[in-house]
């Protein structure tokens, strides 16, 4: 697999976990009447995937702008590998 396929679906994969976490969170402590609306609507299973999805979307595009910014874009194989010169020996 390529190393950025790999780059991109690892975060990715936070970003969505995060998000299922955040939806999670705001159920369980009925936020604003969040939990009650998701558990007494006809389509509140609909309702949740739906707010997970947009909210994964945005959490990975930023869980992916935050690693190209600190510079874990590059995979460890291919790291530049830093050299001594022979200067600094003396």
């Amino acid at each position: 697999m390529p190393a950025l396929f790999r780059f991109l679906v690892r975060h990715a994969i936070v970003g969505f976990s995060g998000a299922a976490l955040l939806v999670v969170a705001l159920v369980a402590t009925d936020t604003a009447g969040f939990g009650r609306v998701i558990r007494e609507s006809d389509s509140g299973l609909l309702a949740a995937c739906l707010v997970v999805y947009f909210l994964g979307l945005t959490f990975s595009s930023v869980q992916i702008g935050i690693a190209l910014m600190t510079g874990q874009a590059t995979p460890d194989d291919e790291r530049p590998v830093r050299r001594r010169s022979p200067d600094r020996d003396r």
